[in-house]
């Protein structure tokens, strides 16, 4: 067993996420290999989420060039934590998960609606790739998701069950194609046997955040998967992964001033034992996405980094404390406060609505240099050749602040 501090628990997960880490990832694929699970979301005020995580850990990334390495074939579009984008060595795991989906709501539509959906399937195997937009009719007044047309329905359940794979996306808008057309030949078709997806499911969360406990195992692919190996308790991961330390593949971790047990891969005890020396004191602070891995599941920041955080966008205008999509200020290896941005690419500016620094560090004349190294690579990424800076907390920054992009 090995003991550590909360500071140096913290510098794994950030190396091996590679969001702080002297090994960098050299591509798309690299950073889906590194996290596994890139989670893909619609919300676009700023650059949308998979495109964030991935430009967070590859800074040589464009905007939308995910899309460009799922035509290759490297990576693949199915549920993880959420929909995701995932290594396609690893779609064996997607396999055995299907037996979660769908719902007993979708399978009852499925029978009523069995013509229908075979009628669609033999549209794509006939035609090839296929868009929504180009089967059927689209109801008048159609507003979102809830409203799909009937073989919009029809091809997101034939995604779901595994007959049709998502091909490519052209800017969002998903073609489809059937699977065998998709999947290259060399993957494996057949869904991984029950203790393979065990280990998987531990050797791949592990390996993504460097180290974690029972919870962190049931929430990094969604819990379905840990419900259906271990009916999602406590007792019974932590029993699975006292098995694996057992037998040589995992090393316990004892983190000072936390309750919880904790674990490694055993690859990883030699980070912990000679740490991270990245050079942090000049490193642009990164602003990430509140669907980031180390961010989705709110209880890991807090627990982490004692970094409460909430997404607003989903709550009524009157009721935000700080904004309608805030993006945490990742400084030097800790959360060092919050940002409100808007991308208005067409006039090429960055409106910062609002910044909330909320640790000292971030406040001396070096934090706000690497704030604003940070929030400069921000725009670029963007194509903003302009920021704007609203509000600024504590108020007493704002001049300073303002005038580092004047």
């Amino acid at each position: 067993m090995i003991e550590i501090s909360v500071e140096e628990a913290r510098r794994l997960i950030l190396d091996v996420q590679g969001l702080r880490t002297n090994k960098p990832c050299t591509s798309t694929k690299d950073v889906a290999k590194r996290i596994h699970n890139i989670q893909i979301d619609t919300i676009s005020v700023v650059s949308r989420s998979h495109n964030l995580i991935t430009f967070n850990r590859f800074p040589q990334y464009k905007e939308g060039d995910i899309w460009e390495v799922a035509k290759k074939a490297d990576l693949f579009e199915y549920w993880s934590h959420a929909m995701c984008m995932m290594p396609i060595e690893t779609y064996p795991f997607s396999v055995w998960r299907r037996q979660f989906y769908p719902g007993n709501r979708t399978k009852k539509w499925a029978l009523e609606q069995k013509d229908t959906i075979d009628q669609v399937y033999q549209h794509v195997k006939k035609n090839g790739v296929t868009n929504s937009a180009s089967i059927g009719e689209t109801p008048e007044g159609n507003t979102g998701w809830w409203d799909w047309k009937i073989e919009k329905h029809a091809l997101e359940y034939l995604f779901t069950i595994g007959k049709l794979m998502v091909a490519f996306r052209k800017g969002f808008q998903k073609y489809y194609d059937i699977t065998e057309r998709v999947l290259p030949n060399h993957i494996d078709s057949e869904p991984m046997t029950d203790d393979e997806a065990a280990e998987f499911v531990v050797d791949s969360s592990l390996g993504s955040l460097g180290l974690g406990c029972y919870d962190d195992i049931r929430t990094y692919h969604n819990k379905l998967p840990s419900q259906g190996l271990w009916k999602g308790r406590k007792e019974l991961i932590e029993e699975y992964l006292d098995q694996r330390v057992n037998d040589g593949h995992l090393e316990e971790v004892t983190i000072k001033g936390m309750n919880e047990r904790y674990f490694t891969l055993v690859k990883n005890t030699q980070k912990l034992q000679s740490g991270n020396s990245v050079e942090l004191s000049t490193a642009p602070v990164k602003l990430l996405t509140p669907f980031d891995n180390i961010l989705r599941e709110r209880i890991f920041p807090k627990r982490m980094w004692d970094f409460d955080y909430k997404i607003e966008c989903y709550v009524p205008a009157h009721d935000r404390v700080y904004g309608y999509f805030i993006l945490p200020i990742l400084d030097t290896n800790e959360f060092a406060g919050r940002l409100d941005a808007k991308a208005h690419r067409k006039d090429g500016i960055l409106e910062v609505k609002a910044i909330y620094l909320e640790n000292n560090e971030i406040q001396t004349t070096e934090g706000l240099e690497r704030l604003q190294l940070g929030i400069e690579d921000f725009a670029k990424f963007h194509n903003c050749d302009a920021i704007k800076i609203t509000k600024v907390t504590p108020r007493k920054l704002t001049s300073k602040i303002r005038n580092l992009f004047a």
